[in-house]
């Protein structure tokens, strides 16, 4: 739930007198490939005599049926709240609990189509639990406990499971991290489920550093190719892996088995785009994703996602000025979290909505059309230093921190521009239009207008690979670990390109 609604129920539940209470409110799934969101919309509070608070708190049945006819209305599943004043952490399924959830869910189902979700709200620490009676009916209906519960405000702030989600072991190799911010702050950020979209020169240095702070499970979204064009600022590249056209998500492969300092890291690679079906499937299946693209079509779909389905996205950019005279005049890197409260990255100016259409059409990738745009068409834009790859990286990774550490409890600051001609940071006083359509779409979740389509240079790169180059790369691979031992040792023996 996004943190102005989680705000409004904690301020009901949670009594000055220290009595339980109760709510209602609804939700609207958001689908990924394993993993089913209930994003909670908006609450159905009691009216006079609807629910009475004694110690323990109850409800009349009416209020029960009115709030699932209002779900029902606003084609929304049901959810059953109540508070344990005195709870931490994730609260356990009383047998009282679950018989006043269970007493209620056929009801929920049957009006509204979807399973009821019951919520327990901790009054301590303001930790959430919560399940969904999907299983069964009658009197034989059952729960399915949630994985986690993740309340997007200011920071990210989430509730795990420990039985489904158990805390990792803290690993000698994480020791100076865990003293930077303790043990809970890191059980919280290894726990989390990352998405990296692109592994290009920034997202490849995301993915190092995600791997050695022990973020568990990693996965990396790219469809590219390496290119001898790539080496000057694509880390671990080289030029074995350019005359091979390896797949770039390889190298991110290589990076996390030499940085993961996870006891059981999970990693996937995606050689998917985020705007094909099968990627934005894919990407609901996190908590959290960098945005490491620089096309417009893929940050639609971001942009859409993190409004959307609540899913926080961290994005940035890098811009180079030349000076008039030759050299350098300036350079700006950018960084921002985009989702529910903040500013979308069309607003923000990241991304032209008007040129969606243009990279789905295929004119982005036609030579003829990109010579007919103006010399500083940011379309056009080609330029790139490995050191300014780092630094951008490095703002991604920090306002990462910032949302999900809270150092102070201050959250992520905003948009930030910093210049690298006067080191100056801007704060970037910026807000979504009027009429904004992102803004407009928060908790839409499988509701949303789709945003993918057929991506015809994501397929056009997976076919270039011929059988005999995929064979050869696994042949070189072999050869590699078992002579030199590394994923390199070949390519020190390449000699290098005139």
């Amino acid at each position: 739930m996004d943190g102005r609604r989680a705000d409004a129920l904690v301020a009901h539940l949670i009594r000055a007198d220290g009595e339980e209470d109760l709510c209602f409110a609804t939700w609207r799934p958001s689908t990924g490939r394993h993993r089913q969101t209930a994003i909670i919309m908006d609450p159905v509070l009691p009216e006079a005599g609807e629910r009475h608070v004694h110690g323990n708190a109850s409800y009349e049945s009416g209020y029960a049926l009115r709030a699932a006819r209002v779900a029902a209305e606003r084609c929304e599943g049901l959810v059953f709240m109540h508070a344990h004043p005195r709870g931490s952490g994730w609260q356990p399924l009383n047998e009282i609990d679950a018989r006043a959830e269970a007493s209620i869910a056929n009801l929920a189902r049957g009006l509204t189509g979807l399973p009821l979700v019951g919520m327990t709200l901790g009054g301590n620490d303001r930790s959430w639990s919560a399940r969904a009676w999907d299983r069964g009916a009658g009197r034989e209906i059952a729960c399915t406990h949630c994985e986690s519960v993740r309340v997007i405000g200011r920071h990210l702030h989430v509730t795990f499971n420990d039985t489904l989600r158990p805390r990792p072991v803290i690993q000698p190799s994480q020791q100076r991290t865990v003293h930077a911010w303790g043990d809970d702050v890191q059980a919280s950020l290894a726990r989390l489920r990352v998405l990296v979209a692109g592994a290009g020169s920034v997202g490849l240095h995301v993915v190092e550093s995600l791997a050695r702070a022990g973020v568990q499970h990693i996965a990396v979204m790219d469809f590219d190719r390496v290119e001898f064009v790539n080496l000057d600022r694509l880390s671990s590249a080289t030029r074995l892996d350019a005359l091979l056209r390896r797949p770039k998500v390889d190298l991110a492969r290589r990076i996390l088995g030499q940085a993961a300092t996870a006891g059981y890291p999970l990693h996937e690679l995606l050689e998917t785009s985020v705007c094909e079906p099968a990627g934005l499937e894919a990407l609901l299946d996190f908590d959290l994703v960098f945005s490491c693209v620089d096309r417009p079509w893929p940050r639609h779909v971001l942009n859409t996602v993190a409004y959307a389905d609540l899913l926080p996205v961290i994005d940035g950019g890098l811009r180079l000025e030349a000076g008039s005279q030759g050299g350098m005049r300036n350079a700006y890197w950018r960084s921002h979290v985009v989702t529910a409260g903040r500013p979308c990255l069309a607003c923000i100016g990241q991304y032209d909505p008007s040129d969606v259409q243009l990279e789905r059409d295929g004119s982005l990738d036609d030579p003829v059309y990109i010579a007919g745009l103006p010399s500083n068409s940011p379309l056009r834009v080609n330029q790139n230093v490995s050191a300014l790859s780092i630094a951008a990286a490095s703002a991604l990774l920090n306002q990462f921190l910032s949302l999900v550490v809270a150092p102070s409890g201050m959250g992520d600051p905003g948009p930030l521009r910093q210049r690298l001609a006067t080191h100056k940071i801007d704060h970037l006083d910026v807000s979504c239009v009027d009429g904004c359509p992102y803004a407009a779409s928060i908790g839409d979740g499988d509701k949303r207008l789709d945003p993918t389509a057929p991506h015809a240079r994501a397929d056009r790169m997976r076919a270039s690979d011929s059988r005999r180059i995929k064979l050869l790369r696994s042949l070189l691979d072999s050869m590699d670990r078992a002579m030199l031992g590394g994923a390199t040792g070949l390519a020190r023996l390449v000699a290098p390109v005139r």
